[in-house]
């Protein structure tokens, strides 16, 4: 059964870079990572490219920050789930 958070996750992404998009999606990644609760763990988002507009490699953890600051790094993660 597919998570219902990221199930809203993948909405929010779905939206326009807006600031409202972002925050949407972020406030649904952090519930998302709450739900897993990963204990002692420090999983990292690493992204190979060059001279990105974007972190090439985040903490988890951080994820939700970013894609409240930053519309490349949300249009990133778009790109990410849409593939999955």
């Amino acid at each position: 059964m597919p998570d219902k958070e990221w199930e809203k996750l993948k909405e929010a992404l779905r939206e326009a870079p807006t600031e409202e998009a972002r925050k949407a999606a972020a406030e649904a990644f952090r519930r998302h990572e709450q739900a897993k609760a990963r204990p002692k763990s420090r999983p990292t988002l690493v992204s190979l490219g060059f001279k990105k507009k974007y972190p090439t490699s985040i903490d988890v953890k951080d994820i939700p920050g970013e894609l409240e600051r930053n519309p490349a790094f949300f249009e990133h993660l778009r790109d990410i789930v849409e593939a999955d």
